[in-house]
């Protein structure tokens, strides 16, 4: 997964001038770490060898650090529920984590919503598909693609008990096309679901979309 950034209003703006500094806080501080250096480090640990020392070091540094920060920020939450429920850098606790997603999708963050929405299939079982269905629309609501992919799959053919709603599977199956969702597109051709009106060139695959293909 290609790694996103902090969105820009989590970011205080420090000005300087002749007469005042501000300095920033430990908010910024932490926000900076995470943007600057987690992330970075987490982008790195992919191209090393699962078993390597270097990755294993990586991954503990970075879990502890969201061990310590996650209450900072929603976006911290959400990566820190990512390695509890992965077993990143510590033993796996996927309760936890879905309890950290939740937490991190009801602030907005769409691939909080993705992962929530997932967590609560047990045994490839769906408890209770009403709240899966609920955050796997936030998730697609706020442009991530493959929740747009899969809850045009399920509109589409109706799946999970779900009324079939070709219109509406249609357009979410393109959204996520558009955001260069490769299963969408090769169910769109599968479906001849015209795609013709995408500019490539302009479509944007969003931060977000990418979330659910970590590693």
């Amino acid at each position: 997964m290609e790694e996103y950034t902090i969105p820009k209003h989590h970011y205080k703006k420090i000005e300087a001038n002749s007469t005042s500094l501000k300095i920033p806080t430990t908010y910024d501080i932490i926000i900076y770490k995470f943007d600057h250096e987690f992330l970075i480090k987490h982008k790195k640990r992919r191209n090393l060898d699962t078993n390597s020392t270097e990755r294993l070091r990586i991954e503990k540094e970075n879990r502890q650090f969201l061990e310590k920060y996650y209450k900072v920020c929603e976006l911290i939450t959400y990566w820190y529920g990512y390695y509890l429920y992965q077993g990143i850098g510590g033993p796996e606790d996927k309760d936890k984590a879905s309890e950290l997603y939740k937490e991190a999708a009801d602030e907005g963050i769409a691939g909080a919503q993705l992962r929530y929405a997932f967590s609560l299939i047990k045994n490839n079982t769906i408890n209770d598909i009403q709240t899966f269905i609920t955050y796997l629309n936030q998730s697609a609501e706020n442009g991530n693609s493959i929740a747009q992919y899969n809850l045009g799959d399920i509109y589409f053919f109706g799946k999970l008990n779900m009324p079939i709603d070709k219109e509406k599977g249609k357009r979410l199956l393109i959204s996520a096309a558009k955001n260069k969702n490769t299963k969408a597109i090769e169910l769109c051709k599968k479906e001849n679901i015209n795609l013709d009106q995408i500019n490539w060139d302009d479509s944007v695959t969003s931060r977000n979309s990418l979330i659910g293909q970590s590693k």
